[in-house]
């Protein structure tokens, strides 16, 4: 079973936002590199998550205005993260146990590695049956 650094080192594209950008600024980044969430830092802290369901509940639902509002007041700042040293299964079970669709992965230093979103997880999954399969004489 892989272990998560080895799921971030394949990843095309992880989005990163200052806290003080605007909601239409992160939400452009995420469009453009096609991805439902973006990391929010300070500096090399990661301080919250961005997402998609933040922009439709935090955000619009709230008729707030994108352009002046910033992503540091309408972010998820409770955010779950894991350790890069632990496996897909553990990534998996945060992921349900929180009801969760990204998780960030931190290194031994605390810093940030990427962000797995639920699909990345189940690639990787995918991955591991074509292989069990492959094996398998039937």
């Amino acid at each position: 079973m892989n272990q998560l650094k080895d799921l971030v080192g394949r990843q095309e594209r992880v989005v990163f936002v200052d806290d003080s950008a605007t909601v239409r600024d992160a939400a452009k980044a995420m469009a453009e590199a096609n991805v439902g969430c973006t990391a929010v830092m300070d500096g090399r802290r990661l301080v919250g998550l961005f997402t998609e369901r933040d922009v439709l509940k935090r955000v619009l639902l709230l008729d707030l205005k994108t352009d002046d509002t910033l992503v540091r007041d309408v972010m998820t700042r409770d955010v779950v993260v894991a350790q890069e040293d632990q496996t897909v299964l553990d990534a998996h079970l945060l992921m349900k146990r929180h009801h969760i669709r990204h998780l960030p992965v931190l290194d031994t230093d605390g810093d940030l590695t990427g962000v797995l979103s639920i699909r990345d997880l189940l690639i990787d999954e995918m991955a591991d049956l074509r292989r069990y399969i492959a094996m398998t004489d039937y």
